[in-house]
C-alpha cells in the first residue's frame, strides 16, 4: 500500500506539477536575459533625402547679405529663388537656408568651408 502511494504521488508531481512549473508562463516572474526591456526608438525613416539633387558648389557673399548668391548644381541662385519645389530662403557665408515645400527649413552646407581671415 505505501508503495502504491508512492508511485501515485510520484506520477502526479510529474505528469500534473511538474509541467505547471515549466510553463513559460508561471516562471516565477523570470524572465528571459537576451531581451531587452527597452523598447527600440523609434525614427522616422524619409524615402528619399530632400535635399538629393542639390548639389552646393559655391557661396559669393558680399557686404550686403541681400546680394549673396549660392551656386547650387552650376546656376546663380539668390535669396528667394525656387530650386525644384524648394525655396531659397537666405544666403550666408557658410550655408544656404532652404525651405521645403511642407515648410521645415534646412540647412545647405558647403562640404569644406575655408572662411578668409584678415
Amino acid at each position: 500500500m505505501k508503495r502504491k502511494f508512492i508511485y501515485i504521488s510520484a506520477l502526479i508531481i510529474f505528469f500534473i506539477i511538474l509541467p505547471q512549473l515549466l510553463n513559460s508562463d508561471v516562471c516565477f516572474g523570470l524572465k528571459n536575459p537576451f531581451i531587452s526591456p527597452f523598447k527600440v526608438k523609434q525614427y522616422k525613416n524619409f524615402s528619399e533625402n530632400p535635399l538629393n539633387g542639390l548639389n552646393l558648389q559655391a557661396i559669393v557673399s558680399g557686404s550686403d547679405p541681400d546680394k549673396n548668391i549660392a551656386i547650387i548644381n552650376g546656376n546663380p541662385y539668390y535669396a528667394g529663388s525656387k530650386i525644384m519645389e524648394k525655396t531659397v530662403v537666405g544666403i550666408t557665408r557658410q550655408a544656404v537656408i532652404i525651405k521645403l515645400k511642407n515648410g521645415k527649413i534646412v540647412k545647405l552646407i558647403l562640404s569644406k568651408f575655408e572662411g578668409f581671415k584678415k
